[in-house]
């Protein structure tokens, strides 16, 4: 996602868009079913989030241009985002806006942009579902709940700076409209704390693996076919809190 931006791919690849909607359906539907099974307590609210992305890149490609990859892993990533969600006991479907900024490493600034400070933005609206076991404590006043969820955040605008000066892009400007298109994994812990019967906060720490995007598997696929290994993980923390509105109980 971070690799390249705004790279013009050629022609539109329009079986990644169908694959992409087929991945998007999947998800829909599986949400719905897991909504209409044991759905004991109803609720919606909303929430915010913040994290930080870790980069890893692994290759054999030889100096100096290694160092250049390797200060890649130091660009500062920082999601965060807000939503809505609907949460039916075991499964919460969340729907929003995400922003992801990055802050280039000096090096790779001079090296690769040739200015002396490079960022980007990228917006998203982003799409999530997460499958959960919740358990009641403090006399049915707080509830915790391990979580596993996907995220499917859509590209919608972007702007990159280099020393002041900003280029801004939009879906349409891209060859391919799922340049930027990203999935992730994400697991961790929950609580909801109850004001009262209908009115909870929601405490959320998860940690996030990202898939690598469209964008991401270009700049892997020239990098090996000049015959070096090259390779990008993405993941990091993530916390959220939001307030819900329980307005069904069984």
């Amino acid at each position: 996602m971070r690799a390249i931006f705004f790279k013009k791919l050629g022609i539109f690849d329009n079986s990644k868009w169908l694959l992409t909607k087929k991945k998007l359906i999947f998800v829909i539907i599986f949400g719905s079913a897991v909504f209409s099974a044991n759905a004991l307590d109803l609720s919606a609210g909303v929430g915010g989030n913040i994290g930080y992305i870790f980069t890893s890149i692994e290759t054999d490609i030889p100096e100096p241009d290694k160092s250049l990859f390797k200060a890649m892993e130091d660009t500062k990533t920082l999601p965060w985002g807000i939503f809505a969600f609907f949460d039916a006991q075991y499964a919460e479907l969340n729907f929003g806006f995400k922003s992801i900024f990055a802050e280039y490493d000096k090096k790779v600034a001079n090296m690769v942009y040739s200015v002396d400070s490079y960022e980007t933005t990228y917006n998203f609206f982003n799409l999530g579902l997460k499958v959960k076991y919740p358990f009641l404590i403090a006399d049915d006043m707080i509830k915790i709940f391990p979580f596993a969820g996907l995220d499917y955040s859509i590209f919608t605008t972007g702007k990159a700076i280099g020393d002041g000066r900003t280029v801004r892009a939009d879906r349409d400007d891209l060859s391919s409209s799922n340049l930027h298109d990203a999935f992730s994994l994400n697991a961790g812990i929950g609580s909801d704390f109850f004001v009262g019967d209908f009115v909870y906060i929601r405490l959320q720490i998860s940690y996030e693996f990202w898939f690598n995007t469209e964008s991401d598997k270009d700049a892997i696929n020239s990098i090996k076919s000049i015959g070096y290994k090259f390779s990008i993980f993405q993941s990091g923390p993530v916390a959220n809190l939001a307030i819900g509105f329980r307005f069904y109980s069984e």
